[in-house]
């Protein structure tokens, strides 16, 4: 026991060090103590605040009545002859997905160019930018989807406008962020001939900018394909639509397999394109 309090006091409080010349020397007090009392200080307030119960949780989930296991066996078997029916909304889910990918990431390209601090020269436009999308990054995809089915209609159109304005968001964060460390020579170069700033920028940086622009709007399609999958639980249009009917009607608990099986095959055959597409950009 002494042995394990001595070594706690080293911890935090460690003893001089003597050097060959006899000089003392007081080592730096260590960081790391505090830093896991404070995280274990936190994690023991975020399970009071949300009731978080170990017994609880290992109680339901080996309670084969109300447990997890009986809530599965609604799904089996699965009703495999429903298949030709998730064939449309999957198709939606793609279009959504694609279109609004596309939208937002050709109007981020100005946008991350006015949002450039080695481009820009106006440090009030760069932040009323740069706050402008991180309000945007704020607000879930989601909240976006609830709310342009109120100004328009439930269907495919809200969704594909929310897939479109969090696609702007993200890949104008990312884009500025990669413009601000190309080099910048031949592009003062070309400006210092007379030509004009966005002529020097198509010329001299987008060659540079492309490839990137390319990848970074490829990984967000990729995203949006899992996020249009769950737009249709507010209504925005998709196979979420098709899937929370089937989660909420017991009758057809059945369909719920066959349509998560086209869902991950769909995101797993749009991530490995993506992955391609960036890599031979790459």
């Amino acid at each position: 026991m002494k042995k394990f309090l001595d070594y706690i006091r080293q911890i935090f409080a460690p003893d001089p060090i003597v050097t060959d010349q006899n000089t003392t020397v007081l080592p730096p007090k260590p960081i790391l103590p505090y830093v896991l009392i404070a995280f274990a200080a936190i994690l023991y307030g975020a399970a009071v605040f949300t009731d978080f119960s170990l017994i609880t949780l290992i109680t339901r989930l080996f309670n084969f009545k109300l447990g997890p296991v009986s809530y599965l066996k609604r799904f089996f078997p699965p009703a495999w002859d429903y298949w030709p029916k998730v064939i449309d909304p999957i198709l939606e889910t793609i279009q959504m997905s694609f279109l609004g990918s596309l939208i937002g990431s050709v109007l981020a390209l100005p946008v991350a160019y006015l949002a450039s601090q080695n481009l820009t020269k106006s440090k009030a436009v760069v932040w009323i930018i740069r706050i402008f999308l991180s309000i945007l990054r704020t607000l879930p995809i989601l909240i976006y989807g609830v709310f342009f089915k109120m100004i328009f209609f439930p269907g495919a159109l809200p969704g594909t406008i929310a897939i479109a304005l969090f696609t702007f968001s993200i890949v104008s964060k990312m884009l500025y962020e990669r413009i601000e460390v190309l080099d910048l020579g031949a592009y003062h170069a070309i400006q210092s001939t007379g030509a004009s700033k966005v002529k020097a920028f198509f010329v001299a940086l987008m060659p540079e900018i492309y490839p990137i622009f390319f990848s970074i709007s490829l990984y967000a399609f990729e995203i949006n394909i899992r996020y249009a999958a769950i737009l249709g639980y507010v209504g925005a249009g998709g196979i979420g639509f098709d899937l929370d009917l089937a989660l909420k009607d017991i009758r057809n608990n059945d369909r719920t397999l066959v349509i998560l099986v086209f869902i991950f095959v769909t995101v797993i055959l749009i991530e490995n394109t993506s992955r391609y597409l960036r890599r031979r950009l790459g």
